[in-house]
Order: C-alpha cells, then sequence, then structure tokens
C-alpha cells in the first residue's frame, strides 16, 4: 500500500469523528427547529398534522438509527402531546405515536407501570385495528415486570388475530414473548419447546435472525433456572454462535454463558468474560437495565473471590444503571430487577458481617415486594412471586433469628404466609365503602371471570371454543382491572382500607392473647431450616429446627397416624405413641407453653397437634390440657375475630345421604338423623337432604345462613378438591365464584375438606380456605378421610358445647375428649384428631330450643300482661 493511500486513510480516520458529531449535531439541531417552528403553528386539520407526523416520523428514524435514543423520545412526548390536544386522530396513526412514545418512555426510563398506562391512553388503542406492534410491546412490558400469567394472555390473544392477518414479524414477537413468559414461571418443558419449535420454524429464514436466536436464549434460561448449568451453557453456545454468524448486537447468550461458568465454579472463566463484555457494551448504547446485569455477575464474581471492595464498585455501578437511588417507596423501573439486585446486595453485605444493614436492605425488598404484589392483577404471577420470594423471608427470618430481633423475626415469618388471603379479606372490607351499582358490577366481572376460567379448564387449548372464551375472559379483565382503578381515584376511602399496610406486632398480639387467654405457635418452614414462635401474653421465644429431623419426624408420624387404626396391633400402636411423642418433643415441648388454648399456624405440613403425647407410655394425648385452633397467619386469624352473632342462627344443613349413581359414591347412612338432631336441639333453619341436597339449592341461598353444616363426601388432591352433592360435585373453583358469606361458622363433615394443592407462602389451597376467602371467620374441616360415625358423634357434641356458651376451640376439645371417654370408641387418632378448628376461636351463641320455646313464652307472657294492663287502663 502506497504512503499516500496510507495517509488519506489515517487522515479520514482523524477527521470521520469530527465529520460524524457534525452530521449528528446537525440532525439534533434541525429536530429542535422543526419542534419549535410547530409549537408556533396552531393545530390544524388531522390531514394537515399527519404531513407534519410524517416528517417528524423521518426524524424518529434517522435519531434511531444513529442511536440518539432520548432524543427520539423527547421527540415522540413532543407529538403525542400535540396530538392528544387535537383529540381526533385516525385510528392507525393515534396507535402508533402512542406506542412509539410508550417504547421510549419504557426503554429509557424504564417506568413500568407508566408505560402500561400509556398503552391504554385515548380510545383503547388495544381495540383499534392498528395495534399489532402495540401487542408486542405490550406482552413484552408485562414480561418485564413480572407479570407472566398476564403476557401469556396477551400473546395467546394476539398470535390467534395475527394468524388471520399473516404479519409474520408480530407473530414472531408475540411467539418469543410467549416463550419467555413460559419459561419465566417454568412452565413444563413440553409446552416450552411446543412453542420453541414453532419459533425456530417461522425465523429460521426470515429475514430478522434476532427471533431465531431468542429460541436459543429462551431454551439456555429454563435450564439455567433449574440448575442443570451444562445444559444451559449448550443453548447458551448456540446462542452466541448465532450471534456471530449474523452480526446481531443483542449479548444476553454471552452473558448467560459466563453466568454458567460463575455457577459452576469456574470463577475466573467468568470475570475475565465479563470484563470482555463490559469492556463492549459500555462503548455502545446498551439498555440501561440491561447493564446491571453484566455489573451485578461481575459483582458476584470478585464476592466469590473475596475481592470485596471491587463486588462493592459493580454493586453501585449496577445500582446507578438501574436508576435506583435508594428509595424503594418512589422507584418506578424494573422491580424484578431491582429485586435481583437488592439479592446481590444482601449477599454481600453478608459478607461484611453487617447484620443490621442486612436487615435494613431486607425490608427494604419487604416493600418492593408489596409494591409488586400490588401491581400484579393475576392469581398466578402472585403466587409465582410468593414462590420466589420465599427464599427471602428465610434469610430475612435467620438474620433476625442471629440478631436475637423477635419482632422483626415475627414479623418476617408473617409476610411469608397468607398475605394474598389477607389482600382478599382486606379487599372484601373496602368493598362496603363502594356505591351498591359498583359493588354489584365488580361482583359480576368477578364471577364471569371465575366462571370463564372454569371453562377454559375443560377445553382443548387450540380449539376455537377456547380462543373465543379466552378472548371474552381477557376483555372481562381489562375491565375489572378499569373499573378497580377508576373506583380508587374517586374513593379514597376504598384504597385505603385495601392497602391498609398494618401489620400486627408482637404486643398487639401479646394484648389479644392475654384477652382471650390464648397462646399462639408459628411455624416457618424454609429450605435451609424451620423457624418457630411461640408468643403468650407474657414470653417469645425463637426457635431454629434442624429441617430433615423435622421432617423426618412429621412424614413418618403422618404415615403412621394414617395406617394405625382400630385393627391395628399393640405393638403397631405402640410404634404410633413413640414416634408421637419424638414429634411432640421436636415441635411443640421446647416452648412451654401454659396449658389452655392454644392458636397453631402452620407452614406446608398440616400436624393435628391434639393428637401429639407427651408421655409415649400413658395413652394421654395433649387434647386434655389443651384446645387447639388453627390459624393461616396471626393477621388473618384476628382480623376478624369474636364476631358474637347473638340471636342469629339460622343453619343451612346439608346430607345427600344417597348420591346419584353416576358419582359413584357410597350411601352416607345416618348423616340425615344426625342433622336432624343438631337442627331440632339448637337452630331453626333450613335442611337439604336425599334429592334436595343438590348444587343448585346450596348455591341458590347460601349468604343468608349464618351456620352451614354438610354432611357429604370430599375428595382432593393436588390439583383439584371437590364435595359431593346429590346430582353432582361442587369444585374449589365453583365456590370462588360465590357471593361474600355472612355465615360466622362453616362444618365441613366430609374427607379431605382440608387438603389441596400447596402454594408456598400461601399454604393448602382447600374448601377450608376457599370459604376463608368468602370472609367466614370459623371452619371446622379435615385433614384426612375420617370416619363417619366419629365424625357425627364429635360433630354432634360439639354443637352442644356450643349451645353451652364455650369458645368453639374448647367445643371442639371436649366433643373429643367425650368421644375418647366411650368406651366402644377407638382412642388411636385416626378416628378423632383429623377434625380440625380453623379460623377464629371465639363463642357462637346458640340456644337450645328449649330455652328457645321458653324465650317464646315469656315473650308472650309478658305481650300478655301488657294488653290485660291497656285494656284496664283505657276502661
Amino acid at each position: 500500500m502506497s504512503k499516500i493511500v496510507r495517509f488519506l486513510i489515517a487522515f479520514i480516520s482523524f477527521l470521520w469523528p469530527y465529520f460524524t458529531f457534525s452530521v449528528n449535531t446537525h440532525l439534533i439541531q434541525e429536530v429542535q427547529s422543526f419542534e419549535q417552528n410547530l409549537k408556533k403553528t396552531p393545530l390544524q386539520s388531522i390531514d394537515q398534522e399527519f404531513l407534519y407526523y410524517k416528517k417528524s416520523e423521518k426524524y424518529f428514524l434517522q435519531l434511531e438509527k444513529q442511536k440518539k435514543y432520548e432524543e427520539a423520545y423527547k421527540l415522540c412526548v413532543f407529538r403525542a402531546k400535540r396530538w392528544e390536544k387535537l383529540g381526533s386522530l385516525p385510528d392507525k396513526e393515534w396507535a402508533y405515536v402512542w406506542y412509539i412514545h410508550a417504547f421510549y418512555q419504557w426503554y429509557f426510563f424504564h417506568d413500568i407501570q407508566a408505560t402500561r398506562k400509556l398503552i391504554f391512553q385515548k380510545n383503547k388503542i388495544r381495540d383499534f385495528q392498528f395495534v399489532d406492534k402495540s401487542w408486542i410491546l405490550y406482552s413484552r412490558i408485562l414480561v418485564e415486570d413480572g407479570s407472566y400469567q398476564e403476557a401469556i394472555e396477551w400473546c395467546t390473544k394476539g398470535i390467534d388475530k395475527v394468524n388471520q392477518k399473516g404479519d409474520v414479524e408480530v407473530y414472531l414477537g408475540l411467539l418469543t414473548n410467549l416463550m419467555n413468559a413460559k419459561v419465566k414461571l417454568n412452565a413444563p418443558i413440553k409446552e416450552i419447546t411446543e412453542v420453541g419449535e414453532k419459533l425456530r420454524k417461522a425465523s429460521i429464514n426470515y429475514k430478522e435472525k434476532m427471533f431465531y436466536f431468542y429460541v436459543f436464549t429462551n431454551l439456555g434460561e429454563y435450564y439455567y433456572r433449574n440448575q442443570n448449568f451444562a445444559k444451559a451453557r449448550e443453548y447458551y453456545s448456540q446462542g452466541v454462535a448465532v450471534r456471530l454468524k449474523h452480526n446481531l448486537e443483542n449479548l444476553e447468550a454471552d452473558n448467560m454463558l459466563a453466568s454458567c461458568f460463575q455457577k459452576q465454579g469456574n470463577y475466573q472463566a467468568s470475570t475475565n468474560q465479563y470484563d470482555e463484555l463490559i469492556k463492549l457494551f459500555e462503548k455502545n448504547s446498551f439498555v440501561a437495565y440491561e447493564k446491571s446485569k453484566y455489573y451485578l455477575h461481575q459483582a458476584d464474581n470478585f464476592r466469590q473471590q473475596k475481592e470485596l471492595k471491587k463486588s462493592e464498585v459493580y454493586i453501585q455501578k449496577a445500582a446507578n444503571a438501574l436508576g435506583y437511588q435508594s428509595v424503594v417507596d418512589t422507584y418506578e423501573g424494573k422491580k424484578s430487577d431491582l429485586l435481583y439486585w437488592f439479592d446481590y446486595r444482601i449477599r454481600l453485605s453478608l459478607e461484611y458481617g453487617n447484620l443490621k444493614k442486612v436487615q435494613y436492605f431486607q425490608l427494604q425488598v419487604d416493600t418492593l415486594i408489596d409494591r409488586m404484589r400490588k401491581e400484579h392483577t393475576e392469581i398466578n404471577s402472585k403466587l409465582f412471586w410468593r414462590e420466589n420470594t420465599h427464599h427471602f423471608y428465610e434469610k430475612a427470618i435467620e438474620v433476625s433469628f442471629k440478631l436475637k430481633d423477635v419482632e422483626k423475626a415475627f414479623y418476617f415469618i408473617e409476610k411469608s404466609r397468607a398475605i394474598l388471603l389477607l389482600d382478599a379479606l382486606k379487599d372484601l372490607e373496602a368493598n362496603d365503602q363502594l356505591p351498591y351499582e359498583v359493588k354489584v358490577r365488580k361482583q359480576k366481572l368477578q364471577f364471569e371471570i371465575e366462571s370463564m376460567k372454569e371453562q377454559l379448564t375443560k377445553l382443548n387449548a387450540k380449539s376455537r371454543t377456547y380462543q373465543q372464551i379466552n378472548l371474552k375472559l381477557l376483555t372481562s379483565k381489562d375491565q375489572l382491572n378499569n373499573l378497580i382503578d377508576s373506583t380508587e381515584k374517586v374513593n379514597p376511602a376504598y384504597q385505603k382500607l385495601k392497602y391498609n399496610h398494618h401489620y400486627i406486632s408482637l404486643i398487639e398480639l401479646q394484648e389479644k392473647l392475654k384477652a382471650n387467654d390464648q397462646s399462639f405457635l408459628e411455624y416457618f418452614v424454609g429450605n435451609e431450616a424451620v423457624y418457630a414462635i411461640s408468643v403468650t401474653s407474657a414470653q417469645v421465644r425463637l426457635k431454629k429446627i434442624a429441617l430433615k429431623s423435622y421432617l423426618d419426624a412429621v412424614n413418618i408420624y403422618q404415615k403412621q397416624l394414617l395406617t394405625c387404626r382400630n385393627t391395628a396391633t399393640k405393638k403397631e400402636f405402640n410404634y404410633l405413641k413413640k414416634i408421637s411423642y419424638a414429634l411432640y418433643k421436636h415441635i411443640f415441648e421446647p416452648f412451654q407453653l401454659p396449658k389452655g388454648r392454644v392458636i397453631v399456624s402452620h407452614d406446608n405440613y398440616f400436624v393435628s397437634m391434639a393428637s401429639l403425647l407427651p408421655d409415649w407410655r400413658v395413652s394421654e394425648f395433649l387434647i386434655k390440657d389443651y384446645s387447639f385452633s388453627y390459624a393461616y397467619s396471626a393477621n388473618v386469624f384476628f382480623k376478624n375475630t369474636n364476631r358474637v352473632n347473638i340471636g342469629r342462627t339460622k343453619l343451612l344443613g346439608v346430607a345427600p345421604v344417597n348420591f346419584d349413581e353416576k358419582l359413584g359414591v357410597a350411601k352416607l347412612y345416618n348423616s340425615d338423623h344426625t342433622l336432624e338432631n343438631i337442627e331440632k336441639n339448637y337452630f331453626t333453619g333450613t335442611l337439604l337432604t336425599y334429592h334436595k341436597a343438590s348444587k343448585a339449592n346450596f348455591k341458590k341461598d347460601i349468604a343468608d345462613y349464618d351456620i352451614i353444616q354438610l354432611f357429604t363426601h370430599g375428595k382432593a388432591d393436588s390439583t383439584e378438591s371437590t364435595i359431593y352433592f346429590q346430582d353432582s360435585v361442587f369444585s374449589l373453583n365453583e365456590l370462588q365464584r360465590l357471593p361474600q358469606l355472612q355465615a360466622n361458622l362453616v362444618v365441613l363433615s366430609a374427607c379431605q375438606t382440608n387438603i389441596g394443592k400447596n402454594a408456598t407462602g400461601e399454604g393448602i389451597m382447600s374448601f377450608a380456605r376457599g370459604f376463608a376467602n368468602l370472609d367466614v371467620p370459623s371452619t371446622v374441616s379435615t385433614l384426612w378421610s375420617v370416619d363417619n360415625n366419629a365424625t357425627y358423634q364429635i360433630t354432634e357434641l360439639f354443637y352442644k358445647y356450643l349451645s353451652d356458651g364455650y369458645e368453639k376451640d374448647i367445643a371442639l376439645q371436649k366433643a373429643q375428649m367425650d368421644y375418647l371417654r366411650k368406651p366402644l370408641n377407638p382412642n388411636v387418632p385416626f378416628y378423632w384428631s383429623g377434625i380440625v378448628l380453623i379460623g377464629d376461636s371465639g363463642k357462637v351463641v346458640l340456644f337450645s330450643k328449649i330455652w328457645q320455646y321458653a324465650i317464646i313464652g315469656v315473650g308472650c307472657l309478658l305481650f300478655g300482661l301488657l294488653a290485660i294492663l291497656a285494656y284496664k287502663k283505657l276502661f
């Protein structure tokens, strides 16, 4: 190469940055000039405004090409505000300008909630014909925001519509978001690969190879999340190969490949790769929150290698990239990414051994989780984040335990469980502040949504009917969310009650326990240990229990309890007593609770405490000295306590006795007689027996009764819970579609009514839990397939002691003790200890029929005397 050519190349290289700077500066000045001139121009006709729009679109594309994203964003905001004043625009142009506006609001300032609102601004963009790109954006925003189930529904709806129009780019975008949302929710790999295969086939020959790239990154993420780092590396390596071959800018596969090295303990290889990646992306325009991931992974590499000061530097860089300024309450960025940042921040603080600082960060995270829960509208997304933040609460309890901070330990244990149930109860309470017509509209939409969800579970997801119902479901959800949003804006009393963030303190709990002469015992089962806290009016104890020994003791006892029945040999019964005693030593004795009334809040594993033995050589169970009730949490338990309904004892009693042959369940002999005895002695009300005990009759007037008693069959497993009526089954999903109930007590004398799907952090999704969601403060339910004769005896005795004025927990204790005293009744716990009281343990005032007749007689006598006196006075 000649010296002249080399000189020219060097000269041009030297001048090129100045030339580029000049061109860029000129473009920005031209855009600013255009904006200034337009500001001086009054709003004109739609056609004229559209010409201005086309010119601004040209500038937008030029700015985007030169990666002047912030200037592009400002231009979009300027255009949107001008068009907003015009108030009437062609559908597609209006949709497109707000699409751009929303995109850059999200892209630069990552204000997810603001973006979601922008998508719905003015005339409801999603109802227009030209909405496809908005759909891609919105579903992506939902994924970024952690609303994964909602994202899946949006993508499914969008794909169905796009298939009719043949828009390949939109189709690929929605498939990509659908696959990623399923990965985030940890859906079955079969579902994920099915979507991935569609994406691969549709994208392999498409001009834009980024969609093809996402096939591999999504599969890599699935295996990464499931701790299979070797498999994750395979897919991320394929993603890197696609990036290099097609010269893509996305470095996500490179990022996660380096993270796989880190997870496999090869910190040096991971550090080296992140060094290269950080150098690369710091020279380019990257989305801020994307940068934060690289910084965090590098921070963790240095932490693992004990280079804590270097780790601190990268932690701070990540915070700057996220725009986090130490205030969670006002943070409007991606909350899921900030949660991720806190995880690394806490790990580093633990390395320094500053537990007080760690606890401060954990309280910040708790606030962040509250905000995320409030913003998510889908129950599946809420449950996902409940499960995925459970480990955080375990660490927070562990730190509080080490600090001997029982107040904070109790707070974190309470925040780890049944919060969604507490939210539901707050919402029901807040509903009282709504105008009648709004309340009815809200309830109607909620019923429609639950009904459509039920229908979808019975349909093929690929069928046309499924797609049609799914579209209606999304529309109803939108209407409900809009109704709630508008209600909160105009009704501050409703909003205040719904989002009341007060949680019961230890001092408040001790005061309530003292007033009721009760003790409280609560467990937290984590991945590394079990923590338990006992509270009495005088003392608080916090204990740590080894996880393996706890699980072994519980599982062995539960298994033996269910198999040891009346036919058990003496040897088998003695073995049950020994393991019952071992469990007692593990989970009850260390707390030295005074004899009397005890509230127990279990976590994941429900043990009938009444059946434990303090001495295996003597068959005197804990029920002899303790009356137990059970709680989803202290906050839920004391939310609706002691609702004494004097004079309100209307009973709805149900005993089908015989069942339709198609149901295939056995006849329940004598259940009708037991129900009649209860009604005859203590109640006025309605009895539904034989053919009257239909599902329709039960649902018709259920809201009008104070006590509901069911003698029937029940069935439950990890996927579905049902109870039987004479003509059909009644599912837990159907129960959720009932209105709020006025009942003080529901007694479910059927098998397995406290069994169901376990939702981490929320408990068992059983029929007992379903009635709690309907604001029923107390439920008597069963833990296993109970014996009919024992159930009938104990239930009838339970009502007898209620009518004598005893609290519910004491009434149940006395009923079970009476059962044990009868010589012909078996004393093994299987027969009597599976019946448990969940919720409020206060009194229900029942008057026996004799007293009711006496009161009526006295009333008639007084009325007669008054009538005689009045007659004499007149004459």
